[in-house]
């Protein structure tokens, strides 16, 4: 009988790590502190972003002020730079960058720039005779001029368009 190859592809096991020189589960390298840190803003923008707070019976996203972390990063790289380029070393009592994720979303830390509605094309099509507006808001972190724009739900917009909707109804019929 002739060799058969195939072409069956399956995660590696456990008991196949004995054949291998490199464990296949780890990456290949490990990442920089600058791509830990993009990791860890990621993450925590999505937790931001999954978080909702109500005004006037409306439920928005938490926003997050991406470029006010990375700015207080680079700030503190900054201090590191010219402490080693006037020492040439860091001091063991040198502070180290502690991050508190929650200042970035917090939203006292926020002003209301304005607020509107904005046409759901795609909402608008997918339940034929209803326009559905969503509504927006546009905040700006306290001391920074970076714009962070929230929307409402697509799913409470069109529950609102509805509302609307049946009041014109009723009101035709009256």
């Amino acid at each position: 009988m002739a060799d058969v190859e195939t072409n069956v592809f399956r995660k590696p096991t456990e008991s196949d790590g004995q054949y291998f020189d490199v464990d296949l589960n780890k990456p290949k390298r490990k990442q920089t502190a600058e791509e830990r840190f993009e990791t860890e803003l990621g993450e925590q923008a999505g937790i931001a972003q999954k978080k909702v707070f109500k005004e006037d019976g409306i439920e928005f996203p938490l926003p997050f002020a991406t470029a006010v972390a990375r700015g207080d990063r680079n700030e503190y790289i900054g201090k590191v730079k010219t402490q080693v380029d006037r020492e040439g070393f860091l001091p063991k009592d040198f502070p180290k960058l502690d991050i508190d994720w929650s200042k970035y979303s917090d939203i006292k830390n926020f002003e209301l720039e304005s607020e509107g509605e904005v046409f759901d094309q795609e909402a608008t099509k997918k339940n034929p005779g209803l326009r559905v507006d969503v509504k927006k808001r546009v905040y700006k972190f306290k001391g920074y001029g970076n714009k962070y724009t929230v929307m409402e739900d697509e799913s409470s917009a069109i529950k609102r368009a509805q509302e609307k909707n049946w009041k014109e109804e009723k009101a035709v019929k009256n």
